[in-house]
């Protein structure tokens, strides 16, 4: 199951865009199509999404969870700023996020599972609207890893590609009135080890490729502790000393300060 970084990602961007006017070289991380083998039959969407969830820990593992907490250090390549963040997640797309940027200070991101809105240094108190609402439930979903299938009305299978050295299948997902996002599951393991998400935000889609690292098991469900984000302009590592799932979570955690 992925912690999910993508709607503070948008905040570093507009943040970047504001503060820097550098930009790196986009980064070369085209996939390498791979040639089939014909004797291998080739998997339905569904079953390399039941693939998936084996490979996490199970339906029934996941099903079980009903809150997660998480905290670590936040790092922009190569802007050299770091950070901390910590975040609570619970059903219904609740979910609330604090980073701290040295240099920058406090950003805020929260969803009740209705309502979305952010707090950050430069643009103040904003709430979300429109399609930007939509895409911050749908990636806060808090089962979304078991819910791919109803949250992605359409998603087709595309091919075979490479991610790095590792084969991978690829699916392309769309969900009503929201850019689609492009799914890498390693042939072998069935896990997830890249998305391809376009952001939006009130400075223009975002694109951006999102990367799953250091899995590590948290209550039988396996979880990244390392995400590693690349843009066209720069690249952004999400680090968790700590994952914990099960945790009480005041609910003033996912209200709309007056």
């Amino acid at each position: 199951m992925k912690f999910k970084p993508a709607l503070f990602l948008v905040l570093l961007l507009a943040l970047s865009a504001a503060h820097f006017a550098q930009k790196a070289e986009p980064a070369k991380t085209q996939p390498v199509k791979s040639e089939g083998s014909t004797s291998t039959p080739i998997p339905t969407v569904g079953q390399i999404l039941d693939r998936y969830v084996k490979a996490l820990g199970g339906r029934e593992a996941i099903e079980k969870l009903k809150s997660r907490t998480a905290k670590g250090t936040v790092e922009l390549v190569p802007m050299n700023l770091s950070g901390t963040f910590e975040t609570y997640a619970a059903p219904e797309a609740k979910s609330h996020t604090r980073m701290v940027l040295n240099g920058i200070g406090e950003l805020i991101e929260t969803t009740d599972g209705k309502a979305a809105w952010s707090v950050n240094p430069i643009q103040g108190s904003r709430d979300r609207a429109g399609a930007e609402l939509e895409q911050a439930k749908l990636t806060n979903d808090f089962y979304r890893d078991i819910r791919l299938d109803k949250l992605f009305p359409k998603i087709e299978l595309k091919g075979v590609e490479k991610v790095g050295e590792k084969d991978v299948y690829v699916l392309v997902a769309t969900a009503p009135d929201l850019p689609s996002e492009t799914w890498y599951f390693d042939m072998k393991s069935g896990m997830l080890l890249r998305s391809d998400v376009t952001t939006l935000s009130p400075q223009g889609p975002q694109p951006m490729s999102i990367y799953y690292e250091d899995m590590r098991a948290v209550d039988g469900v396996l979880m990244p502790f390392r995400l590693r984000t690349k843009t066209p302009q720069f690249e952004i590592i999400i680090t968790s000393t700590e994952i914990k799932h099960g945790p009480p979570i005041d609910e003033a955690k996912f209200t709309k300060p007056k």
